[in-house]
């Protein structure tokens, strides 16, 4: 059966189906949908999740071997497999269509992967899904169903808008869902439940045509002075609130953190990138970031950020954009960070 990712919360409201696959180059959509799936299962009993990730290496197998292994810790499991370019092979196809004929007991396969060509979708193994399981196809969204996208997050987020506001923010992020979630977050931040007005959504979202808060993180985390020099300026003298800079720092400092915490645990770390919703593309910088930097350095950075954070509420002395350029230049100079601003 293929439907619509909008009408999945009502297929999953009627039937949990053996199997289900998610494609797409939408990333934002694809990542919400699948874990949808996940959490309707979760409490359909389906406690345990093992993940299979389709690369140059991988043993089709494996797929098998896994389904058919009883769990040890949930009689229910998921299997999600991992198939980015969407394009099993000869070897894949004949072994998911061994899957499908043998359909295990007690187990939903989730599939993800990229855009598929159209002709793909009359492979045999893609048949066998759309008579037994579900397949959802994620398209860009344009026009009306973009502005609804953006009426409906915003909604989530306990925002009363008016259309004016709802296209305005569609016309800034110019189609990109991740970009508009990411504004949609800045604006959650900043203002309390409520009616949105347009004045309050040009004030705070810049045009991501222009450098933004996600944009300082990466220059930060890779290292580059003057790019984070330059960037930090063109915020602070676009009135980007300093609040908003801060909570973007936060946020990647404490995922870092997380990461530490995981040390050298694959499956740790995996989770922690799929719970944080972590493209493949970001995960090279996390690493890299990682391998120069230590514990001890993460903690300080995040109390030199409350420093800013008091510093912009008047609860310190100092300035707070000095305090966060310091903080931004400490990744490169590999300085520990002054801890006089710390007392």
């Amino acid at each position: 059966m293929r439907v619509r990712p909008e009408q999945l919360t009502s297929i999953l409201s009627k039937n949990l189906a053996s199997c289900f696959w998610v494609t797409g180059d939408e990333p934002l959509q694809c990542i919400e949908l699948a874990e949808q799936i996940r959490q309707t299962a979760k409490k359909a009993g389906y406690t345990q999740r093992d993940v299979l990730t389709v690369n140059a290496g991988f043993n089709w197998a494996s797929l098998l071997q896994m389904a058919v292994i009883p769990s040890l810790f949930a009689e229910q499991k998921i299997i999600e497999l991992q198939m980015p370019s969407g394009k099993p092979g000869r070897e894949g196809s004949a072994a998911l269509i061994d899957y499908f004929e043998r359909q295990p007991k007690d187990t939903l396969l989730l599939i993800t992967s990229g855009k598929v060509a159209s002709s793909a979708l009359k492979s045999r193994w893609v048949q066998c899904i759309d008579a037994t399981g579900v397949i959802i196809q994620v398209w860009p969204l344009e026009g009306e169903q973009l502005l609804s996208w953006v009426a409906k997050r915003l909604k989530s987020k306990g925002f009363d808008t008016q259309m004016d506001v709802v296209k305005l923010l569609a016309l800034r992020a110019e189609g990109n869902l991740l970009a508009l979630a990411q504004d949609i977050e800045k604006l959650y931040v900043m203002y309390e439940p409520g009616l949105l007005k347009r004045e309050q959504v040009e004030t705070w979202v810049v045009d991501n045509s222009r450098y933004d808060v996600f944009k300082l993180v990466d220059a930060m985390l890779l290292g580059k002075v003057l790019r984070s020099m330059k960037i930090l300026n063109n915020l602070q003298h676009s009135g980007v609130a300093v609040q908003i800079v801060i909570w973007a720092i936060v946020k990647e400092l404490r995922l870092l953190i997380e990461l530490k915490l995981a040390g050298d645990h694959v499956n740790l770390r995996a989770r922690v990138y799929r719970e944080q919703r972590i493209w493949d593309k970001r995960k090279g910088l996390l690493e890299h970031t990682l391998q120069r930097i230590d514990m001890p350095f993460l903690e300080q950075a995040i109390l030199l950020a409350g420093v800013a954070d008091r510093q912009g509420k008047g609860l310190a002395t100092g300035d707070e954009w000095e305090t966060i350029l310091q903080l931004c230049l400490s990744f490169s100079e590999k300085e520990k960070i002054n801890f006089k601003l710390l007392s």
